[in-house]
């Protein structure tokens, strides 16, 4: 087929759908909060990133933007490289675009899940930077949001954990991770999939129940029979934000108050900080650790919790974590960047 029918026959398929064009509305109006024109396409060859492919191929037709679509190779499984080739010509066949492939060369034992997700936006952040792009797109969805909710539910997350994922992130110096498909539901995604690719590949890690995403996502499948409803789920999500970002505001103006930052250290007045409320001070100190540290989460919470208590009870003056050294002197706490690799350990 030439690439003028592929074309046309492309743009058929979404102009002729109204279950289709519906999704492309939600993302047409999320992706029109941005000025930039040129935006990198987080592919893995699942349902969720072919159906984002779609939409913004489509989008493109338009005249609106531009995309580069990229996959991360983790490399953990042998067939890997292979599938990631096969991805690479599926893209090709179906939307005429060519698909970068990073490679991993790292090996990773433990904590599979955290450590190459981190990996991949690494990867990700880093192929932005030298292609001088200012956004980054993934294919988060309705589902996603409401696993990580009760993933941080059961973690014992407050208020900035339960907000859940964010539309737009500023996790990198450079590049914005924008997901615009928040609102829409998995089952929607492998509809435009099917309809548009044919076919798409499944990773088998997200049916090892060894992982909690995996035991959530099967528990959180069986609740509309029992009366609960993700809809609603996915609303208190949303008020949860709000709340979320009038409290950020007011922390924002307490780290101009109680801290400040010179020659890559932060400095914080102990005697404002220890008399903040439990969870304000946990939120202003892992905010101010993912500052130095520029990692693109603060540490967890119980960990921001037992630091603060050892500082408040004199129990220990030099800590470390999240990749930062916390000392305490007389007036202030100082954070600054760890020199030497390690755990959580106290002086």
């Amino acid at each position: 087929m030439s690439k003028k029918n592929s074309s046309v026959k492309f743009n058929k398929s979404f102009k002729s759908n109204p279950r289709i064009l519906n999704i492309y509305k939600i993302f047409k109006k999320n992706i029109s909060k941005f000025k930039e024109k040129l935006f990198v396409v987080a592919v893995s060859g699942g349902a969720d990133s072919l159906a984002l492919s779609s939409l913004t191929k489509f989008n493109q037709y338009e005249g609106n933007n531009r995309f580069i679509y990229v996959l991360v190779d983790h490399g953990f499984r042998k067939s890997s490289y292979q599938e990631a080739l096969k991805v690479k010509k599926l893209i090709r066949q179906k939307i005429d675009e060519n698909l970068f492939i990073l490679q991993n060369k790292k090996k990773f034992t433990n904590n599979l899940q955290k450590k190459f997700r981190d990996m991949r936006y690494k990867e990700l952040f880093n192929f932005c930077n030298k292609k001088n792009v200012k956004v980054l797109i993934t294919a988060h969805h309705f589902n996603d949001q409401i696993e990580t909710f009760f993933i941080r539910l059961s973690r014992g997350s407050g208020i900035q954990g339960l907000s859940s994922i964010q539309m737009i992130n500023k996790t990198d110096k450079k590049v914005k991770l924008f997901r615009p498909l928040l609102e829409v539901k998995k089952k929607e995604l492998e509809y435009i999939s099917k309809k548009i690719f044919k076919k798409y590949f499944n990773d088998p890690s997200n049916c090892n129940k060894k992982f909690l995403r995996t035991q959530i996502r099967e528990l959180t499948s069986k609740f509309d029979k029992h009366g609960v409803s993700l809809d609603q789920v996915f609303k208190s999500i949303n008020n949860i934000n709000t709340s979320k970002n009038l409290i950020n505001k007011h922390i924002k103006d307490l780290m101009k108050f109680i801290a400040k930052k010179e020659k890559g250290k932060i400095l914080i007045r102990h005697k404002d900080f220890f008399i903040l409320d439990t969870e304000v001070k946990r939120i202003v100190l892992g905010n101010l650790i993912k500052d130095i540290n520029e990692h693109n989460y603060p540490p967890r919470s119980k960990k921001i919790y037992l630091v603060i208590k050892k500082f408040e009870s004199r129990e220990s003056s030099k800590l470390t974590l999240g990749g930062c050294l916390l000392k305490m002197d007389k007036t202030l706490i100082t954070i600054q960047k760890e020199h030497k690799k390690g755990a959580f350990y106290k002086k």
